[in-house]
């Protein structure tokens, strides 16, 4: 169990539970009995997923008492000028909290221990950069006809830093960077709000969010009357988050990694393999071990019932301090799910330069009509504040 204990709140949190996300109808309730039955105390669902109704049959259906698994669900994933955006659902938007609760809960048949705000997105732009690196190694990993495809260009650029830089870009030229950062902490703020609202009204025991960087956490303190016990959020190897470790340890708060399965089918680092073959145990063993060891809850997806007593047994062993850092040290700030630094570019302060040329780029799907193209690099500093640089790399028409 990991202890959370921040203004509002304060309990403890199962270390690996089942994730469900893309697991749904019969498939979703065959798994959830078997992990229950396989002594999983943790079930993680979110009304984006469309199987809250799967999890809470597989609940009733494996006889197992209401105080012995906790369960997590997840709300308000869309901004509310998001119509059309990939995946839009008009049941999960910003500002309907009170709604997409009641929802959850008539979809669930029960009371979730914890809601979250699946994301901070608070404006189109802000979501369509957020969740773009889905579109690239995880979607073709995937075999989904929605990865973006060529992955290089014919002079070896590669297209991932460039198509994330040009939304990131389409954030901060949307708006003015003062109007923006009011705007948006507005939507936030509201948010939570809601939130606070639901947990005094008892429509569950815990409330957190999901996919906030750690300058979002801090904005928080500022505004928040109960703060969040949990973050959810993307972790594995290259994409370790160690700033914002650090800051939900400052402020007693617990997180939920998720991805760990993908991550690994992406890449696996010979360093992880080396340590697994050492260790006597599978890679993604290592890996749930060392996000559990780093104080990280996990929630490892899978339907197969070997898998899940594979990815259970990981609380059975320790990885050395060696091993530990070895694994530290992999860490890219490479996000294969979701660019935190769409939502810090929403902060405020000064607007990252963007060139003519960067603005007149083609759409992703669009031929270069250009001999260069000119891309600002932009990366979140410890403080949360912003640093760029920019680059012209050429590219043939």
């Amino acid at each position: 169990m990991l202890s959370f204990n921040v203004k509002g709140q304060e309990g403890v949190i199962p270390a690996v539970g089942l994730g469900t996300a893309t697991i749904k109808g019969d498939a979703c309730v065959s798994a959830v009995v078997e992990a229950l039955k396989l002594g999983y105390p943790l079930l993680d669902t979110a009304l984006l997923y469309g199987n809250q109704e799967a999890v809470g049959q597989g609940f009733h259906d494996s006889g197992v008492a209401r105080d012995d698994v906790w369960i997590t669900s997840k709300i308000g994933f869309f901004p509310p000028d998001a119509e059309g955006c990939w995946m839009w659902d008009e049941l999960n938007v910003k500002g309907e909290e009170a709604a997409s609760i009641e929802l959850s809960l008539k979809q669930l048949g029960l009371k979730p221990d914890l809601f979250l705000v699946h994301n901070p997105c608070a404006g189109r732009a802000e979501y369509n950069a957020a969740g773009f690196p889905h579109f690239f190694e995880l979607f073709a990993d995937a075999g989904s006809d929605m990865a973006v495809k060529p992955t290089t260009l014919p002079d070896g650029q590669e297209m991932r830093p460039l198509l994330l830089e040009a939304r990131r870009n389409q954030i901060v030229n949307s708006d003015d960077p003062v109007a923006l950062a009011a705007k948006s902490r507005a939507i936030r703020e509201r948010t939570w709000k809601n939130m606070e609202a639901a947990l005094k009204a008892g429509k569950c025991k815990y409330i957190g969010v999901s996919n906030y960087p750690a300058a979002l956490l801090e904005e928080m303190v500022e505004y928040a009357e109960i703060m969040p016990c949990v973050n959810q959020l993307e972790l594995h190897p290259r994409y370790a988050s160690p700033d914002l470790q650090a800051t939900a340890k400052k402020h007693g708060v617990v997180l939920t990694g998720y991805g760990t399965g993908n991550s690994l089918g992406i890449y696996t680092d010979p360093v992880i393999q080396k340590i697994a073959d050492e260790v006597g145990k599978s890679t993604i063993q290592v890996v749930i071990k060392w996000t559990v060891q780093s104080g990280v809850a996990a929630i490892p997806r899978t339907s197969t019932p070997a898998h899940m007593a594979e990815n259970l047994a990981a609380l059975d062993f320790d990885l050395s301090a060696e091993d530990m850092a070895a694994i530290d040290a992999l860490n890219e700030d490479y996000p294969y799910y979701w660019d935190p630094l769409a939502s810090l570019l929403t902060l405020g302060g000064e607007r990252p330069a963007t060139s003519a040329a960067a603005r007149a780029a083609p759409a992703p799907s669009s031929a270069p009509a250009a001999a260069t193209v000119t891309t600002t690099q932009t990366a979140a500093n410890r403080d949360g504040s912003i640093r760029t640089t920019t680059t012209t790399v050429a590219t043939p028409v």
